[in-house]
């Protein structure tokens, strides 16, 4: 594999780097973010949702405390300082565990809604990932990816795919396309907006199409 390539061994060794300091960059800044993101999954009292790609739980405090919340992740040293934060705040609700995205261990339409925020261009197979946040949530689910897509401006897009290789080095790629993620998926936009710091990165709020019994 070329070494600007995304691959399982790389993201952990990148986002284990990142523990320790993950909060400061990325915690209040990106924090109404996180809200909006939660506000869009639409849940309800009793609701089963899940967050892939949960990391340190920077998001978990925004969940409702009637629901039931699962949260995953690759990084055993990110989800340990998660593990920690639901202890020190008493988040009863959530629970996590550590596991791969694009091969996930629950049944069939075990949510009804998934979120993955800053995640889905941070994986090896993108459509993987998202094909199995489709398996796990229910017919008529909500999914809602926070992330950055790349641009409808060509001349933008050229730059992010100039800068991709740059980016996977770092652990993540700049020039992942929406549309192209959604083929071949079971899931219908509802809304799609920017969001800050800087509008540079995207809402997408989904319901998931699937027959039911669709992954039987």
């Amino acid at each position: 594999m070329a070494p600007d390539q995304l691959d399982t061994r790389k993201i952990v060794t990148i986002y284990s780097a990142y523990s320790g300091c993950y909060d400061l960059l990325f915690g209040k800044i990106f924090h109404r973010s996180r809200a909006e993101a939660i506000r869009l999954l639409e849940l309800r009292p009793g609701s089963r949702v899940l967050e892939v790609g949960v990391g340190t739980g920077l998001s978990l405090s925004l969940y409702p405390d009637d629901c039931r919340v699962v949260g995953i992740d690759l990084t055993g040293k990110m989800l340990e300082r998660g593990v920690q934060r639901v202890k020190e705040e008493g988040l009863a609700h959530v629970h996590l565990q550590q596991q791969d995205a694009a091969a996930m261990a629950f049944r069939n339409d075990s949510f009804d809604a998934v979120l993955a925020a800053y995640v889905i261009s941070a994986v090896p197979d993108p459509k993987a990932v998202l094909a199995e946040m489709s398996r796990v949530c229910r017919p008529g689910g909500v999914i809602v990816l926070l992330n950055h897509f790349s641009a409808a401006s060509r001349w933008l897009a050229n730059i992010e795919r100039g800068l991709s290789p740059l980016c996977r080095r770092i652990g993540f790629r700049s020039d992942l396309c929406l549309e192209t993620l959604l083929q071949e998926s079971s899931l219908a936009v509802r809304k799609r907006c920017r969001v800050n710091p800087f509008r540079y990165w995207q809402l997408i709020q989904c319901i998931n199409q699937k027959p039911e019994h669709a992954f039987a």
